[in-house]
């Protein structure tokens, strides 16, 4: 089925003579390679699979997708997998420590902390030259420092490096968290790594944190949807952009209970954020002040997913609505674009729809859901966003669609992607780049989630280049492992490269 201020508590692992083997083999790795076999991979959540002979515990699929011949491929599971962790519900891949192997964090988001239910959890598991399986000391585990229930620490995800911060940081968002006193208002948390090992304190950031636009009010959700970039900020550091799709557009200052606009979304940057540490400059925005030609409607969803990349040192931040109506289509969804204006600072430069810009030759369509998923595709002379709709029935009944816009060069217009949907796959339920040179550059393809794909119970991945033959993975399947000790369930649900 599609998915639809304090320190962190970090299990740092001691690999010892395993993990020195493994950081050893990753001396010909390639950019995006896990295992150091010279291919670049990729990485596929399973978050419901059986596992271990564990229900629902979940696995994540490391897949070759560069060079020649099938390539063997990964599962990797929590070491002690527990019924309904959803391990795999997000995953992101970057480069967290000193070796050239690509590392995978891996959100767990009911995983039981204690007696905190459903509290949440987030694995890092560092690449390496394993032979079959991931050891149990080349994964790391990070919660929060006073697990709560329901919380869902591990919702989502972000990963980068920058020149001031070489050794990688990983934002995790637990939206579901009472920050501040105030029900599912949300927080997020920075894990920074150190160059010469282990971690530093995390940071935790709420709407409540000193610097950060708005407040924290009931069902926020904030730190919904993640993405770090560069939008202004110094010049060593990363910002993060945040969605918080379930904010009410209820005025200035806190409010109670549910006034004003229901569930309207909201996107933000925080300038610097892993270096801020107490203050914080942001910049935030709502349909009204950011959206051209369209009015703001209850259950939007402004922020609900985010995408990053750069073209020619330049940067573009998408954020998409997917439920937003259209004149005559619920529902249609949009998807925002922001660049920097001529005085350095963020704005608002494209919004994106069926029937409008970008989009122009494709009338709006009611539940076509533009923008549930997003990733940014291209080159050194060209950038396209891609945008997922998984209930769209341009092609078939639900089958799904991904679009395909350029923002710099390229042809002029998008394009579904024909032919692959079939009735109810919901293709596009996630998509993401791969192949990128680095944390902020566009990917040389693209993969997109098929989880309900009829021919394939347990759900598919795409793969798709251009001027190549989409090609449908699937565990089990053409040298793709399949879980051990159980079965997929929904892979593909969330896909990184």
């Amino acid at each position: 089925m599609l998915l639809a201020a304090g320190m962190l508590v970090v299990s740092l692992a001691v690999p010892g003579a395993q993990r020195a083997e493994a950081a050893a083999g990753c001396a010909k790795a390639s950019a995006n390679d896990f295992d150091g076999d010279g291919r670049d991979d990729v990485v596929a959540g399973d978050p419901l699979a059986d596992a271990a002979g564990v229900r629902g515990a979940g696995a994540v699929h490391v897949l070759p997708v560069g060079g020649d011949g099938p390539g063997r491929g990964l599962v990797i599971t929590a070491p002690t997998p527990h019924p309904g962790d959803a391990f795999g519900w997000t995953v992101r891949t970057t480069h967290y420590d000193g070796d050239r192997c690509l590392d995978v964090i891996v959100g767990a988001p009911y995983a039981d902390s204690g007696d905190a239910a459903d509290a949440g959890a987030v694995y890092v598991i560092r690449g390496g030259a394993y032979e079959g399986r991931v050891p149990a000391g080349a994964i790391s585990e990070i919660s929060a420092p006073k697990p709560e229930r329901d919380a869902h620490f591990g919702w989502s995800l972000a990963a980068a490096r920058s020149a001031g911060r070489p050794a990688g940081v990983i934002a995790v968002g637990a939206p579901y968290e009472d920050a501040d006193g105030t029900g599912d208002s949300g927080a997020i948390y920075l894990y920074c790594a150190k160059p010469v090992g282990g971690a530093e304190p995390a940071l935790r950031i709420t709407q409540e944190s000193e610097g950060i636009v708005g407040n924290g009010e009931q069902g926020d959700m904030y730190g919904w949807a993640l993405v770090f970039g560069r939008f202004g900020g110094r010049d060593d550091s990363v910002d993060l952009a945040v969605g918080t799709p379930y904010e009410n557009d209820d005025g200035v200052g806190r409010q109670a209970g549910d006034s004003g606009k229901a569930d309207t979304g909201a996107v933000e940057i925080i300038y610097d954020a892993a270096e801020a540490a107490k203050a914080y400059t942001s910049v935030k925005w709502g349909i009204p002040n950011s959206v051209k030609g369209v009015t703001e409607h209850p259950g939007d969803r402004y922020g609900y997913t985010l995408a990053y990349a750069e073209s020619g040192g330049r940067p573009y931040l998408a954020a998409g609505a997917p439920l937003a109506d259209l004149p005559g289509a619920t529902d249609a969804g949009l998807v925002q674009v922001f660049t920097l204006g001529k005085d350095g600072a963020p704005v608002p430069s494209r919004t994106i729809r069926l029937g409008g810009e970008g989009l122009a030759d494709q009338p709006p369509k009611a539940g076509a859901s533009l923008g549930w998923s997003l990733a940014m595709v291209g080159s050194a002379t060209s950038l396209r966003l891609a945008i997922g709709g998984p209930f769209d029935s341009a092609g078939a009944p639900q089958g799904g669609a991904i679009r395909q816009v350029p923002l710099v060069g390229g042809p002029a217009g998008g394009a579904a992607q024909a032919g692959l949907a079939r009735p109810y796959d919901h293709l596009g339920g996630s998509i993401a780049a791969f192949g990128a040179a680095d944390s902020f550059g566009p990917g040389a393809g693209l993969l997109a989630g098929v989880p309900d794909r009829r021919d394939a119970p347990g759900g598919a991945v795409a793969v798709l280049r251009d001027g190549a033959a989409a090609r449908l993975v699937v565990p089990g399947r053409d040298a793709v492992p399949a879980v051990p000790g159980g079965a997929s369930v929904d892979f593909g649900a969330s896909v990184s490269g």
